[in-house]
């Protein structure tokens, strides 16, 4: 048996192990890493229906285990959530727009780095805690409050997961920041033959957090890490945000910020908390297969309509 036989085998074993921790979880990063020289590929979807519109987010991610403790992750966004320029008399009108058509656009790259600084180990039961940090690219004209780094804004973010396994019962918990950048823009004049108006938005500093459960169902009993794993979820997963900024430049007239208490309730600082349950299918311990529903627990997010059905397909490669 040849070295890089050795290796994919003792790969798989170590992706065996962590699918029976159950922290893979579908929406959430639980504090464990990818193995060292592994490389992960990842597609996620998710869409809901809004008035006549199915709006649509779409995710390619590139995985990297750099060393035992550090992973790194390149994702590539585009979704339909967004139009070129913000709406006509934003943000005075009811944002979001609802049923308002909107092109499928690239939005950009985001990176994300998780550094694991504690494991404690146990029979059957184990502790880790990891550091995260990211930062995106992505600059569209996002025309609500709450902020996504992967999808809506650029900016960077930051935060701690926690991740508890006992036997076939996996706990994570995470908090983090994020730091939104700016979007300076244009909006569509309303009145016929002016030029657009521009814009500029500050979107608001945001704490994220969540709360996710695992569950192993399937198998009962492993004998060969072939066999397929069924995983059942429940996530919990919210953010508080502030009030959105926003300056505009009319006509022949100088800048000026619009008062808070003339925007509508998506631009107006608010928290919510979803939650997710899902299901997991795991084949020859190096392929998922997530599927989970997004609801509305306590009070709402309005940078989407519930249901949110979530869809993610991973697959492990051994990388030289």
């Amino acid at each position: 048996m040849n070295k890089k036989q050795l290796l994919s085998i003792g790969l798989m074993l170590s992706l065996a192990q962590t699918g029976r921790a159950q922290e893979l979880f579908p929406n959430t990063e639980p504090a464990s890493n990818i193995p060292k020289g592994t490389l992960g590929i990842r597609l996620m979807s998710e869409f809901y229906k809004e008035s006549n519109q199915l709006r649509n987010f779409n995710g390619l991610r590139l995985m990297y285990g750099l060393t035992p403790k550090l992973s790194v992750y390149l994702t590539a966004a585009s979704s339909n959530h967004h139009k070129e320029k913000l709406p006509e008399e934003f943000p005075y009108h009811n944002t979001p727009e609802r049923g308002v058509y909107k092109p499928y656009k690239f939005n950009g790259f985001s990176l994300y780095a998780k550094y694991r600084f504690l494991t404690r180990d146990r029979t059957n039961e184990h502790l880790r805690m990891a550091a995260y940090a990211e930062a995106s690219a992505v600059n569209t004209a996002h025309d609500e409050g709450e902020p996504r780094l992967m999808d809506d804004t650029k900016g960077v973010g930051f935060g701690l997961i926690s991740t508890y396994l006992k036997n076939k019962f996996a706990v994570s918990l995470t908090a983090g920041v994020i730091l939104p950048g700016k979007f300076s823009g244009v909006q569509v004049d309303p009145i016929a033959g002016l030029p657009d108006i521009p814009t500029t938005v500050k979107y608001p500093t945001t704490i994220n957090y969540s709360l996710s459960f695992g569950y192993l169902v399937y198998p009962r009993t492993y004998r060969s890490y072939k066999q397929p794993n069924i995983n059942l979820y429940c996530e919990f997963m919210g953010k508080y945000y502030g009030d959105v900024r926003v300056w505009l430049t009319p006509y022949n007239a100088p800048e000026y910020e619009i008062r808070t208490s003339y925007f509508p309730k998506a631009l107006q600082a608010g928290f919510y908390v979803d939650i997710v349950p899902g299901v997991q299918l795991i084949l020859n311990s190096n392929t998922r297969i997530d599927f989970s529903t997004q609801l509305q627990f306590v009070k709402l997010s309005y940078a989407r309509l519930y249901p949110q059905f979530n869809i993610g397909l991973q697959h492990y490669l051994y990388w030289k």
